[in-house]
């Protein structure tokens, strides 16, 4: 009896692992892809800290969903538990095997062993669960700018005047210190925010993930808050309880 209990729980696990793309999924349609190992140092099991009542996770899918742009939700994991959470909003788990899954493997290095499994997968949307404030109205905007462009990702605009190190003595980086701008004189740096990287098969296989025909969303400043700390995870809970008292 207990070895037919071992067995009845290991059907659930087994399956979460195997779910897959079967006959339903399309060539050439934009997949949803979230990395999502088990193994973050900075805030453990960081993929399902909870905000706002619900996992990271769990709110990246959820606005995915809302956006309405995609068939297939994927989520890139090495850990059970962040496999049984996804597959509870219904995404499709991907295994990533363990030598994917390190602190230093770059991202690239895991889509790429993603796409290697799906060959019929040509074009992907990855999303970071840790990029709090995604909203659907940022998906749409890019699923329309990649339907003419090789990738579109997710910016800021930043109006910090930027310095840098040359031979040990600082100096300004591309402003003019007799003339500094105004912020209203100038459009400010594009910076990336994380939040999502739309790109496609034949990029990745060429190592690159961007190139020089990219577009981007530009996302509001208050929006681009990225979870890598307790204090941003505070924060973050802060900032939803202000916004559900004001909606009160």
């Amino acid at each position: 009896m207990i070895k037919l209990k071992s067995v009845i729980f290991l059907i659930p696990l087994l399956f979460l692992f195997e779910s897959g793309c079967t006959e339903n999924c399309l060539d050439n349609d934009i997949h949803a892809l979230i990395l999502a190992r088990g193994g973050s140092k900075g805030i453990k099991l960081k993929n399902l800290a909870e905000v706002g009542g619900s996992s990271l996770l769990a709110r990246t899918i959820m606005t995915i969903k809302n956006s309405t742009c995609f068939q297939h939700i994927w989520v890139s994991t090495d850990d059970k538990r962040i496999a049984m959470e996804a597959q509870k909003y219904g995404a499709i788990i991907h295994r990533r095997p363990e030598k994917f899954a390190r602190d230093d493997t770059p991202s690239l290095h895991a889509i790429s062993e993603f796409l290697d499994v799906h060959r019929s997968i040509q074009d992907f949307a990855l999303f970071q669960c840790t990029s709090v404030f995604l909203k659907a109205k940022y998906i749409q905007e890019a699923v329309r700018k990649f339907a003419s462009h090789d990738c579109v990702f997710a910016a800021k605009r930043s109006h910090y005047l930027r310095w840098k190190v040359v031979d040990g003595e600082l100096m300004p980086a591309e402003f003019d210190l007799s003339a500094r701008p105004r912020r209203q004189d100038w459009q400010g740096d594009i910076v990336e925010t994380g939040m999502f990287y739309f790109s496609r098969r034949n990029l990745v296989k060429s190592g690159l993930l961007q190139n020089s025909r990219c577009s981007i969303v530009e996302i509001d400043a208050k929006d681009s808050l990225e979870i890598d700390s307790d204090h941003d995870l505070t924060l973050a809970k802060y900032i939803l309880s202000s916004e559900a008292k004001t909606e009160l």
